[in-house]
């Protein structure tokens, strides 16, 4: 029985070929001229890294303002108001810094 079915599956009269596991030709495909090696890893893994260093920075900057301002707080409290006027002050000099570089009314 198994025969039987073994020599349906290599006598097709539409196509004229046996089906393999590939489909159409059971050749499988041709290899590729150049594998995929470790140099195209590391510059793949570099260009995501760059495209993510400046969120990333941007991120754990705030966090570990976050955890310098709690710890300014449990110091003292005077301290972590302190703290949170520089911050203001910061925020304040940015402004100014950027009206002056776009002016009142943007470019």
């Amino acid at each position: 029985m198994v025969a039987d079915t073994a020599s349906a599956v290599e006598r097709e009269p539409e196509t004229g070929f046996k089906m393999g596991f590939y489909y159409g030709q059971s050749q499988p495909p041709p290899p590729d001229k150049e594998p995929g090696g470790c140099m195209e890893v590391l510059i793949i893994s570099r260009a995501v890294f760059g495209i993510l260093a400046v969120p990333l920075g941007i991120i754990l900057g705030a966090i570990l303002g976050l955890v310098l301002l709690f710890w300014l707080f449990s110091v003292h409290v005077l301290l972590g108001l302190l703290g949170i006027a520089l911050v203001g002050a910061g925020v304040a000099y940015y402004a100014r810094w950027e009206r002056r570089r776009f002016g009142p009314g943007g470019r």
